[in-house]
């Protein structure tokens, strides 16, 4: 199934439904106009929009870290695998570990019947969860602040054909209740503000439909607000932040989502927190993940949850 792309998206200003104007889209409330990139993908994070200069920087970030660490250009071999590098070419990187979890976790347990649903990915880059979704029947629609052709979203045609689009995921620009799932991988600590985007992701999600920030980094309660490791990312613009699970825990109640799940998002076990501790039936996460990711210095959360009916 494909929804013509004027049906689900609308102005992230006024939230009214857009129009073809030539090459671009434009507003039929505010009138404002939103242009494409050669590919087709609209840019609707707009410079008038709060925030959208340190997005737009975060971007320029992007691109310059890519390329001083030697990885901007487009690796076909590695592109086919993620998040399964490790796995599949015999990495040995956490970070993928935990995308991997957490991605294969939301597709086995959180989404029942994972075909022809309607799913949003926030921060997609270069949407290499497209295969998964599209091998499933299911319309994908991949957003992030990056449209460069290799690290963002221009290089999602290398997995097929489906909507991407610009756009900062404290302003979507979608229609309210499009998405059966709506979801992220290490994105929401980019945020500027944590509980709008979490809000947004709710919005445009259908009563009882899924909601996932996987692999969110997170601090202990008493540790500092200031991760070292992000000290290189923040000097080139890159919007960082450490929350505490708490903080997400806050952000997703208040944006009326009933959380069915928290782990660490490689899914080893809290320890010593972990094993005979039992759950919270309110909320899902056993004491011990909660206690532990209360206790640590800087770890990892990945949080499933449900939007609740109308």
């Amino acid at each position: 199934m494909t929804t013509p792309l004027l049906e689900l998206i609308r102005c992230p200003f006024c939230r009214a439904e857009l129009v073809e104007s030539g090459e671009a889209l434009r507003c039929g409330g505010c009138g404002r106009t939103f242009e494409r990139t050669a590919e087709g993908i609209p840019l609707m994070l707009h410079e008038g929009l709060p925030g959208a200069p340190q997005k737009l920087r975060e971007a320029e970030g992007w691109l310059e870290k890519a390329r001083t660490e030697g990885w901007y250009e487009p690796d076909d071999t590695v592109d086919a695998v993620l998040p399964f590098v490790n796995e599949e070419l015999g990495w040995d990187d956490l970070n993928w570990l935990a995308n991997a979890h957490s991605f294969q976790k939301l597709l086995d347990r959180y989404v029942e019947d994972a075909r022809e649903l309607r799913v949003l990915e926030l921060g997609a880059a270069k949407a290499w969860g497209s295969r998964f979704w599209l091998e499933r029947d299911c319309e994908y629609v991949a957003t992030d602040i990056l449209a460069d052709s290799n690290i963002g979203l221009g290089r999602g045609a290398f997995y097929g054909d489906f909507a991407r689009i610009q756009a900062d995921g404290e302003h979507l620009p979608f229609a309210d209740a499009a998405f059966d799932l709506t979801y992220c991988v290490a994105t929401l600590h980019h945020a500027l503000d944590l509980t709008q985007m979490v809000r947004e992701m709710a919005r445009v999600t259908k009563p009882g439909g899924v909601v996932a920030g996987l692999n969110e980094g997170v601090r202990g309660v008493l540790r500092p607000s200031e991760n070292p490791e992000q000290a290189g990312e923040k000097e080139l613009g890159i919007n960082e932040h450490v929350h505490t699970v708490w903080t997400y825990i806050a952000a997703f109640t208040r944006a009326g989502l009933w959380i069915r799940g928290l782990e660490r998002p490689d899914g080893l076990p809290p320890q010593p927190y972990g094993g005979r501790l039992s759950r919270i039936p309110a909320i899902g996460p056993t004491v011990g993940t909660l206690t532990h990711l209360s206790a640590i210095r800087f770890g990892g959360v990945s949080i499933y949850a449900r939007k609740r009916a109308a």
